[in-house]
This record gives C-alpha cells, structure tokens and sequence, in this order.
C-alpha cells in the first residue's frame, strides 16, 4: 500500500475544489489500487509519515511573498522525509514556481507548455499568452511582471501533467454543492454530473459568449477585448444569471470560451456538459489532463491574432450540419473521463503515474 498525504486548503477555490474533488469521488478506488490517501488542511507531525506528500500550491499562495525562505525550508524538511510533489493548480500553462524545482522531487501541474525549454524563456506577465500579445501588439500591464526563467535545463525533467480543473462538477447548481462542501463536508454534495444535454437537441441560438473582459492586467484583458469589440454589433457577451447562463448555452450550437486568467476555463466544461460546439483560440501549445482540446475533433480553434475568426464562426454555425459531430465528439470525451468504470480507472492511473 502506498501511503499518500495531500497537504490542501481544502475546497476553498474553484480550482482547488477540482484537484480535490476527483481524489476524494475515487477514494475507494485508488485504495482498491493500493493507494491509500488522507488529506491534511495544516501542518501536523503525523503530515510526514507518508510515501509520497503531495502539496496543493493553495496552500502557500499568500506567503510567498514575505516568506519565501520559510516556505523553500519547510519543503526541504519534507523531502528529508518522503518523496514530494509539488501540485502546482494555478490557471496557466506558463506559471512556475521555479524556486521549487531543485528542492521537491516532482513538479505537477495540471497544464504544461508542449515545449518545455520555453520555460527557459521568461514570459511577459507569467503567460504564453500574454507574452504574445506583448509582442505582438505592444499591450503593457500597468504593473509589467516576467516569469523567472528555468536556469539549469536539467530541472525541467520534473515536470509533469497532474490533472486539470475538468474533474468537478459543473452542472447548474454544481459550484454550490462544491462551495457547500467546503462548510459541512457531506460526501454526497460530491458526485459528478449524470445529465448532460446532447449536441443534437433542438438549438434556435446559433452562437453565444457570454464572459468578462476586465482583470488586473490589460495582457490578459486583450484577448477578450478584441473578441468583444470584433463581435459589438453581433453579440451580446454580458454576464447573465446562471439559470439564464445555463439555458442558453442549451440551446446554442456553438460557444465562445476565451481565454482567461488561463487558457483552460471553467466554461470549457460547461459546454461539454451541455452539448454546444466549444470554440477557443489554439490550444496546441498545451498538455494537459484529460486532455479534451483537439481542434476540428472535439472542439473548433482560431488564431490567437484572430486572422481566421470570422472564417471559424461561419463555419461552426452556417455548417453546423458537418460540426456537430465535433460537439459531440467532445462531449463524448468528456463524459468518458466523468462518468462508468472507465472514467475510474482513467483517473486511478493518472493519480498512480505520478507517484513512481
């Protein structure tokens, strides 16, 4: 049996609820497969007596700041004890801890650049994406930030892909029942969803996107702007009620899902879940687990620059005949990765290739 500890904050965030969740649905799986798992939301002396110590990097988000030596000597006291991996569950691709990679024995996170050694590069506001429209359009954050760049090549051989913030549960009253868990811990708010509307049921709406354009920094404000200003006279993208949020997306053959804070949104999965053609700027850069973003198979891809966006949106919604096999083609692979025995065992060896 091999012992692991989660060391977490627990369901406090959107994406740490979905690092937990999945682990805390196969529980009993895993320990059927010799992995036995107990979370820890704080340090205790009982923290190290494991295997293997997994740490959500929730739980030292807001210390990194003023405590940086404390926190790298805590991990090296970690891995004086058991092996460690670091789970980092931050929103991009491009977003490293890299005081950590000499220290922990494994890196995972739950979306990696396909080319690691661009990780050698810093990136202009800690995103491959962000770093584009830096250069490209000279977009300047009023507080201009770079990742720090992996020195020593040798280290990026720690990384590897956990898994990402697809495993919750994202139906209608989903993110409730996952905050709600979080104040009573009843282990049946926690269940992945079981209804999921078919891409081929009637859809009056040909296209919707509704989502926020304004963060903190303007690189990652950009994507979503040109997007908006590109659709002014054909779209409304204002934020809705979720009821409303929900019931068109029903009824809509093809969603918009820019990127966010990340490339992967939560609005990816909501879309699979009910049925509409995903639409999202190229993703081919990324690895990631479950791994749903294949372009012209389970969703539709435009150019980061947007020079083939209006040529895509025609496509999804004037030859919806012929892209409805890619809604459901994604849907498919979704449900695959939730839902039966298999979507079970996919996750126990993902969970199970981490810890060798």
């Amino acid at each position: 049996m091999i012992k692991v500890h989660i060391l977490s904050p627990g369901f406090t965030t959107p994406n740490g609820r979905a690092f937990l969740f999945p682990v805390k649905v196969w529980h009993s799986a895993l320990r059927r497969r010799d992995i036995s798992v107990a979370l820890f939301n704080r340090q205790t002396k009982n923290l190290i007596d494991c295997d293997v110590l997994m740490v959500d990097s929730k739980f030292h988000r807001d210390r990194w700041l003023f405590e940086t030596r404390e926190i790298l000597e805590e991990f090296g006291n970690f891995t004086r004890h058991c092996r460690v991996i670091y789970c980092d569950t931050t929103d991009s691709s491009g977003w490293l801890q890299t005081e950590l990679l000499p220290i922990v024995h494994l890196y995972a996170k739950a979306q990696l650049l396909r080319d690691l050694s661009a990780y050698r590069l810093p990136m202009y506001a800690y995103r491959p994406f962000t770093d584009y429209y830096h250069r490209k359009y000279g977009v300047i954050d009023a507080k201009p930030e770079w990742s720090q760049a992996v020195a020593n090549p040798a280290l990026l051989s720690k990384l590897r892909v956990s898994w990402n913030s697809g495993l919750a549960d994202y139906s209608r009253l989903g993110p409730a029942r996952m905050a709600l868990y979080d104040k009573v811990a009843f282990g049946g708010l926690l269940r992945f969803p079981r209804r999921f509307t078919e891409s081929r049921s009637p859809r009056l709406r040909d296209l919707s996107g509704r989502f926020g354009a304004s963060y903190p920094r303007a690189s990652v404000s950009y994507q979503r702007q040109m997007i908006q200003r590109r659709l002014a006279d054909r779209l409304d993208t204002a934020k809705v009620s979720r009821r409303r949020y929900f019931d068109e997306l029903e009824t809509s053959k093809a969603v918009l899902s820019p990127f966010g804070f990340g490339e992967i949104t939560l609005k990816d999965f909501e879309v699979f879940l009910t049925g509409g053609l995903l639409i999202k700027p190229d993703m081919s850069h990324l690895e990631t687990w479950p791994d749903l973003f294949h372009a012209n198979r389970t969703m539709l891809a435009h150019k980061w620059d947007l020079s083939d966006f209006d040529a895509v949106i025609e496509n999804a919604t004037c030859s919806y005949d012929s892209t409805i096999e890619v809604a459901q083609a994604g849907q498919d692979e979704y449900r695959r990765h939730l839902v039966g025995e298999e979507a079970e065992i996919l996750f126990c060896n993902q969970f199970k290739s981490l810890l060798h």
